[in-house]
Parts: structure tokens; sequence; C-alpha cells
């Protein structure tokens, strides 16, 4: 790496301290993957290794832009080499990652890390949402609005809210022309019946709406937030959504429910009726700012890229966007204003008190303001660090495969994409991690258990409510599924030992209770732990070749699940999947 660290000079206790548990700079270097002595120490930890002068070693100065990290950040240095890895030993850099991704940085700025994360389309917003009054607070704040958004804060003035709004009313069409029609006769007949109400709330609670949105600080967190909806939106549009979201907003993950008109009904009934919050914002309180600003909306919506996550017809894609973060690891320092302000000229300090207060350089800036905690900060800190321009020796880089996204086809693709399924699950490496990977569903579960759980899902854990909503899945549509993960979801390697019958379960049952004390975190008719899921009816729903091989090596199915590998044999594994095929 063409470096030299004189750094052990003065830390002798590097790998052999001289006095146990002895202060810096004689302490003994914690363990970490790489030997310290093999890989050395600015490549992990900044700072001047030919410096033979502490100030000169660990701080800043006029010749010398990097010095010593912080111990927070020294994960950042990780990611110099290993490009797109998530590494255990760096949790912060992950993280950091995962929400780089997660905001759609990307929108803004040229990055490493690119996102294809949905963000709603506004066409048709002028049409959608009920009362200005309530544009204009969101505008102000959308994280006092609704706490956890991911849309930002941008500072605007009351009159830039107020410009925005009269642009934006103006989009009143939807995608393809599509129109919401009118609310059914029944609709308005029943929407105020205490009884239509009832039937919603119930519906809402089975469905389960609250596997994907919040309600009241509960729910799931992966849609939007409920609280408030009945004031936010016209009532037209709510019914016309929950029948087809994705007519609506093309590309939603939201799934087409199997609604009837009735149920629709009932659902918008108490969503208008007991989902609203007249206190959150004050029409009165800001019906006297101007809402005739249309051209100076534009001005600013294109001014503030709102074009980078928000589709707008006959608005230009492009946007205004931020500048680019290749290298921003290493910028030099003449090239980052600092401004009037006493924050510490280093790369790390600039990075992490923009990411805090991204107006704090100057009043002109445009960076918005996240909702994001500390911890965030220093997650997002150390992946902007990890990326710089400079080139190490191939041999030194760790890239993780490129992975093609999974594309279904057919049938099963339009269920697929209705339902949304890979909002939650994965499939071949692509997909959500909130709900099971169905990559080799085929080899996992009974056939005849499967229509049974899509008809009524239902939790297996007791103290954990089912996420899976019913979807109102029809008979063609579960036995095109079927037919699906029978087929290619499978894995032929699973298998049991050729001529494999059941036999006696006594053996099973005390290698399970006694010998590997699996009831320890599982039950059985009551009795064990609840950490994993109860196995009463474990034979009904698993297949027995799935059983043998998790016995023998769970981590090799399930990367990181928390069933520990015993070490039994594969005989005593046999015998405890009798055991269990039985119950």
């Amino acid at each position: 790496l063409d470096r030299i660290d004189r750094c052990v000079i003065c830390h002798r206790g590097m790998s052999a301290p001289p006095v146990p548990n002895a202060p810096q700079p004689l302490r003994r270097h914690p363990y970490v993957y790489h030997h310290p002595e093999e890989m050395g120490c600015t490549i992990c930890h900044g700072g001047q290794g030919l410096a033979t002068t502490v100030s000169d070693a660990h701080l800043p100065g006029e010749a010398w832009e990097e010095p010593l990290l912080p111990e927070p950040l020294t994960e950042s240095q990780c990611g110099r080499c290993h490009i797109d890895e998530n590494l255990e030993q760096t949790p912060l850099l992950n993280l950091g990652r995962e929400i780089i991704r997660d905001l759609k940085c990307s929108a803004c700025h040229e990055q490493p890390i690119t996102s294809d994360a949905v963000t709603p389309s506004l066409a048709g917003i002028g049409d959608k949402v009920a009362d200005p009054a309530w544009f204009r607070l969101w505008l102000k704040n959308p994280a006092a609005v609704r706490p956890g958004t991911k849309m930002p804060n941008f500072f605007l003035s009351e009159a830039e809210r107020a410009a925005l709004v009269s642009f934006l009313k103006e989009f009143t069409t939807y995608p393809d022309d599509i129109s919401l029609g009118r609310l059914p006769d029944s609709y308005l007949r029943n929407r105020a019946l205490e009884r239509t109400v009832i039937a919603g709330r119930t519906l809402f609670r089975e469905s389960p709406c609250t596997s994907c949105h919040r309600l009241g600080g509960q729910g799931g967190g992966l849609a939007t937030d409920l609280d408030g909806i009945g004031s936010k939106v016209r009532e037209v549009w709510l019914y016309a959504f929950i029948e087809n979201p994705q007519s609506i907003q093309p590309g939603i993950e939201m799934p087409r429910f199997g609604f009837t008109e009735e149920e629709r009904e009932a659902i918008t009934a108490y969503c208008m009726v007991e989902l609203v919050d007249w206190d959150g914002f004050d029409p009165d309180d800001l019906s006297d700012l101007p809402l005739d600003a249309e051209s100076e909306g534009r001005d600013l919506f294109y001014q503030y890229n709102c074009t980078g996550c928000h589709e707008l017809p006959g608005i230009d894609p492009t946007g205004n966007r931020g500048p680019d973060h290749h290298g921003l690891g290493g910028k030099r320092l003449a090239q980052i204003w600092f401004g009037e302000t006493t924050v510490p000229r280093t790369r790390h300090d600039y990075i992490l008190e923009k990411l805090r207060a991204p107006r704090l350089f100057g009043e002109t800036m445009r960076m918005p303001q996240f909702d994001l905690t500390d911890e965030a900060h220093l997650a997002v800190a150390n992946v902007l660090l990890s990326w710089r321009n400079e080139t190490l020796p191939e041999a030194y880089m760790r890239r993780t495969a490129d992975s093609h996204p999974f594309q279904a086809s057919g049938r099963f693709a339009t269920i697929l994409n209705r339902f949304s399924c890979t909002k939650c699950h994965t499939i071949l490496n692509s997909g959500g991690d909130t709900a099971p990977d169905l990559t080799r569903v085929g080899s996992r579960l009974q056939p005849d258990w499967i229509p049974v759980f899509l008809n009524e899902p239902v939790s297996r854990r007791p103290l954990i409510e089912t996420r899976m909503p019913d979807l109102g899945l029809t008979r063609d549509e579960i036995r095109i599924i079927m037919d699906f993960f029978e087929m290619l979801l499978r894995d032929d390697h699973i298998s049991l030992p050729e001529g494999w019958r059941p036999t006696g379960s006594q053996r099973g049952q005390r290698l399970y209770t006694e010998t590997y004390g699996c009831h320890g975190c599982h039950s059985i008719e009551g009795y064990g732990g609840y950490v994993g899921p109860p196995l009463d009816d474990v034979g009904d729903r698993m297949l027995p070749a799935w059983i043998y091989h998790w016995l023998l090596d769970p981590e090799g199915l399930l990367p990181g699940t928390a069933e520990p590998r015993t070490g039994m044999s594969p005989d005593e594994a046999l015998a405890i999947t009798s055991y269990l095929m039985r119950l």
C-alpha cells in the first residue's frame, strides 16, 4: 500500500503488553479480523504513520489532512476494500448503506449506492388531498405530521409552501387518464350507519392492515401511517385506491385485495369516520396565504429537485441534483466550504455536522433535514467516508457477486405483482426480509398445508400476531402459486437418505427432550419455550427432508438463524424427524 507506519514506536503493547490492562499507549490491540501487524495501523485508523510526535500522528495539520478517526467512524475504512459486503464486524457501515438505499439519496447525488425505492407519484395529487391546509402543514415539517417518514424537512417559508400548494393543486388527472368515477349509491346511503363502520373496523383488523401500516403508533411501518387518513384524502379517492391501488399509483407495493364492493364500502366508511384528526391542522390559520403563485411553485419544485423522488406529469424528471458523492471521503479540505462555523476543519467533522444540520454551512444550501437518530448519522457518515477516489491493489478488494433480481413470468408474475409478495418475502435473493424466504419453499412446506394457510393466515407463534394479510386469493390463484412453489422454488439437495421410513418415535422423543433439550426453545402442547415456533402440528406443515437437514445444519438453510447447530449425527436427526412427523 506504499505506507510506513511508525505507530508501534509508541504503541509498544500491540501484540504482547508489558503490563496487563495497561493504559495507552501500552494497551494491547483488541481482537479484529485482520492482524494489526500484517495490515498496519493507518489503513484502518487514519493518522500520519510517519510522524514521530503525538500531535503530528493524531491531529490534522496544515500539511496533513488525514487525522486519527474517532472510533465510531473507523468502520468507514473497512468499506474501502469491502466495497458492498455487509460484514458482521461492521454494523454501522451496514446500517448506513441500508439507510442511504432506503432514503433514496441517489435521487439527488451521484453515488456508488443506487436505490429502486418506490416513492409515490404525484399524479392526481390536487384531486387526492381533501384540504390544501393539510398540504401546507405537511410541507412545513413532514416528521411532525408523521414521525418516521422518509420525507425530509426543506425548511420552507410560508410563502414557499403556499406557492408549492398552488402549483400542485392543479394536478388533478391520474395515470393513463384513469377516472375515479363516483361513490356507489349504496355507500352514500350506508356510510354513516354504525353497522357499516363496525364492519369496516372489523375487516380492517382481520385483513390485517396494520401488518404494513401504523395506526396510533402500532403496526408494521412498511407503508404510510394511517392516522388522520380520513382528514387528508377525499372519500372517492380512498374508495378507488382500496379497489385497485396500482391503477392510481403505478408501482406501489400495496396489494390489490379481493374485497367485495360491500367490504370496500365498509373500510372506506371506517377510515372516513374514525381515522380523522381535525385537530392536527387548522385551515383558518393558513387561509391568508396566497394560492395563486403557481409559477413560483413550479420553480421551487425544480429548485429542490422534487422530481428526484416524485413523478409529476409534464415536469422534466432530470431535476436539479446535488454534488457528486464519488470520492467524498477523500475530498481535499480546500474543496470544502466550512463558512463561518467553528466546526473542526476535518473531513469527518464536516460530514457529520452536515448530516445533523444541513444548512449550518450556509443559508443558501438546499440539502433537507432527515429525521434520523445520532446512530443513523454515524452510520451514514461511515459510508460517505468510505467513498474515496484512490486505487488500492485489486488483491485487497472484496465485492459481492452480482445478483440478478428474480423475474417471474406468466400468471404467477401477475399474482406476485398484484399482491406485492416480494415487498416482504425474498425469492432468489430479491425482495424484503420481514417475512420468510420463499426461495426453497417447495422443499420446506407440505403441499396440503400451504392452501390452508393462504386461505386463513395465522401466526405460528402464540405471542406474535400474524403479519400476513388475508389477500382473498381465489382457488385458481392458490393453485398457480402451489404449482410454482412445487416446480421451481425447490432445492433438490434437500432429500432424505434412500429408503428412509418413519421409525418408532420414542427414541426421537428422548433425543428431543433429554439429549438436545429442544423444548427449551420450542413448545409442544403448551410445554416448552417460546423462542422458536411451537411444533404441535409440525408434521402437517413441514416436509421430513427439510426437518432432517435443518436439524443437521440450520445455518446452512437459513444464515443468521438463532437455531444452534448441535452436532447431532445423521442417525439421531432421522430419529427426531420420525418423532416430529408424528405430531
